[in-house]
């Protein structure tokens, strides 16, 4: 069985490669604060690495309690670039006065190695307990997170367990209790699981950043929502379902949007993109796909909708936009949006079919005069059909463009 000298030059060496690790994807991306939180900790690690390994055969006070401050130190960071993956605040307070307070207990309490173990046990069992518990909340509970949370656990296990025979020792239940190779076996158990919660992150920070891909990919940049890609991706989707599914679709241009930009320029136009965008946004349900489709137009795809349900909708975007006012700078300008309504009544009806109608719908609202919506009233039929367009059910100011 090696040595504790040994040991801790394993526990630094493994560090040292966590540092290098997490010092590459830190620099590769820049924007990811996890990987700096965790290449910070896995430097803590060394360092207290360093200060036991050279503690002496006894424990000098300043090495042992040192390095264990700073392997806490490193298990607190880990719990801070975990919050930090998340986008969740990172709890310096909390992180301050913990560590303070284990460095004030483990001082207060340098004892012979059998009293002092179940102390730094705890002090290090803390911030890996805080760690596991966040990352298996339900919301979080991805494949990382299950592995980082798992080796948490094992490696708390391992040493509580270690803790635990000190505490016979110290009670005079098992006076004679020899836990030197045992607690050996502990800290190489202890390393392997360390190696296995940082592979957890690096599993999470793969995610988090397929993630981003997929946002940048699916996502408009100017508001916030989906763009064309997506949009017709699930118009794709849904349409393949099989017949007696109904669903509805609407398209809708910002009015007079050329206006503003000619007027008052692009800033005030993108501006007033993402001020409707917003608006509309709360007027939807849980299921909607909202999508900005280029320019001013806009589309929004109603799963299992009936046209009822979807000119009820229709009506409650316009309202909405309508009542509130646009501000930019000291001007404050009126918004109105016009709509073309679509559905498949339940019938197989291909994306371009269904796009056609809802813009021939949007046409005869701005033909009407703007500010209102359109439904396409001509029944949509299959896909290998010519559909007709013709009928119209319209509500709209009755001026004349």
């Amino acid at each position: 069985m090696p040595d504790f000298f040994t040991l801790y030059l394993v526990v630094l060496l493994l560090n040292l490669s966590h540092c290098l690790i997490w010092g590459l994807i830190a620099y590769r991306y820049s924007d990811l604060r996890a990987a700096r939180f965790w290449l910070a900790g896995s430097g803590a690690c060394v360092v207290g690495g360093i200060a036991l390994s050279v503690q002496g055969e006894n424990g000098l006070l300043l090495n042992t309690v040192a390095g264990n401050g700073f392997i806490i130190l490193g298990f607190y960071l880990n719990w801070c670039g975990a919050r930090s993956l998340h986008g969740d605040k990172v709890e310096w307070t909390h992180v301050s006065y913990l560590l303070g307070g284990s460095i004030l207990v483990m001082l207060a309490t340098f004892h012979p190695w059998y009293g002092r173990n179940p102390v730094y046990t705890l002090a290090q069992s803390l911030p890996l307990a805080l760690t596991a518990l966040y990352l298996m909340r339900p919301c979080r509970r991805d494949l990382g997170a299950v592995i980082a949370s798992t080796a948490m656990v094992v490696g708390g296990l391992s040493h509580w367990i270690i803790a635990g025979g000190n505490m016979l020792i110290i009670t005079g239940l098992r006076p004679n209790l020899q836990l030197y190779q045992a607690a050996s076996i502990d800290l190489l158990v202890f390393l392997f699981a360390a190696i296995i919660w940082n592979f957890g992150f690096l599993i999470c920070t793969v995610d988090r950043l397929q993630t981003e891909i997929e946002q940048l990919a699916n996502e408009d940049e100017l508001t916030g929502i989906a763009n064309r890609r997506m949009f017709m991706n699930r118009l794709t989707e849904i349409c393949k379902k099989r017949e007696g599914v109904n669903f509805s679709m609407l398209l809708f241009d910002l009015d007079r949007f050329k206006a503003i930009n000619d007027k008052h320029g692009h800033a005030a136009g993108d501006a007033a993109l993402k001020y409707a965008a917003a608006v509309i946004k709360k007027q939807l349900r849980p299921g909607d796909v909202f999508a900005r489709l280029g320019g001013d137009e806009f589309g929004l795809l109603l799963p299992t909708t009936t046209v009822a349900e979807a000119t009820a909708i229709a009506k409650r975007i316009v309202s909405a936009v309508k009542a509130t006012t646009f501000s930019w700078g000291s001007l404050e300008l009126g918004l109105t949006v016009s709509i073309g309504i679509a559905s498949s009544k339940g019938s197989m009806i291909s994306p371009e079919t269904l796009m056609e109608s809802a813009d021939c719908a949007l046409y005869e609202t701005k033909r009407r005069g703007r500010d209102g919506y359109s439904l396409f009233a001509a029944p949509l039929e299959p896909a290998s059909n010519i559909v007709r367009l013709g009928d119209f059910s319209s509500t709209g100011s009755a001026a004349r463009t």
